[in-house]
């Protein structure tokens, strides 16, 4: 999605009260919440889009935060709400990140896609890195092939991935405190969609490719928000969706 201006428009258009991103930010803030004292502690957005998490975290009081993306669009979009952003790639996360200090948590939320698996492996590595210790790892993935379609080709997801993708290469590094496939009471509509998505795409040669995130009709979106919310707070194993969050802490050497 590096190069769709229209994508990444749409996508800060809508993040502050589309009910996925909500649902999303309320997973977020769940995990610091029950795992991280207070809200001093010191945020890394790595790959953060437009922004919508970090003010979102903003306005939860968490202000020491930092966030970078490779995009020069999503850097500008971030800027223009006065965020504190730079542009930097998952690739050299290191390198990109200029402080001395490390951070308390570091939060990556749907971007492991745009790597391959060696590149995955380095940014595991580098987030332990900048980790300081007992720090805490935040990622959200696209999981499950079944669930692909056009959405997954506008947003540039090269492949979806296993439900046990995380736990395997973050092997000695981190250990999982929480994992949990979302949204859970939604993934039968969200598998009708996609799969109808992919009958467009065999059929029709000019399908148009957009994603998923325009704006619902507002009693329908608050309804997704409100089911995925209870589901959020109320069920406490899950197994399968298009989803997985997963919350790790690093082990120290």
């Amino acid at each position: 999605m590096l190069n769709r201006s229209e994508e990444y428009i749409k996508m800060s258009n809508v993040e502050q009260n589309h009910w996925w991103y909500k649902s999303l930010h309320m997973l977020v803030l769940k995990a610091l919440t029950n795992n991280v004292k207070g809200n001093e502690c010191r945020i890394l957005d790595a790959g953060c889009g437009t922004g919508g998490l970090l003010l979102f975290l903003q306005k939860k009081g968490y202000n020491n935060q930092l966030g970078f993306d490779v995009s020069n669009i999503a850097v500008n979009l971030c800027r223009k709400k006065n965020l504190n952003v730079f542009k930097g790639d998952l690739k050299e996360i290191v390198k990109s990140n200029n402080s001395k200090n490390g951070f308390d948590v570091i939060i990556s939320n749907d971007t492991l896609y745009y790597l391959n698996k060696e590149e995955v492996v380095n940014f595991i590595n580098d987030c332990h890195a900048l980790l300081n210790s007992s720090g805490i790892l935040i990622m959200n993935i696209p999981t499950h092939d079944v669930f692909g379609g056009i959405h997954d080709k506008s947003v540039g997801i090269k492949s979806r991935f296993k439900s046990d993708y995380l736990e395997k290469v973050s092997f000695n590094k981190f250990e999982i405190i929480d994992k949990v496939a979302w949204p859970f009471l939604l993934f039968p509509l969200i598998l009708l969609i996609r799969f109808f998505q992919r009958i467009k795409m065999r059929l029709f040669l000019n399908v148009e490719i957009s994603s998923d995130i325009d704006m619902p009709a507002n009693i329908i979106n608050k309804l997704l928000y409100k089911v995925t919310f209870w589901e959020i707070n109320n069920i406490k194993h899950t197994f399968f969706s298009s989803s997985m969050f997963v919350v790790f802490r690093k082990i120290d050497f």
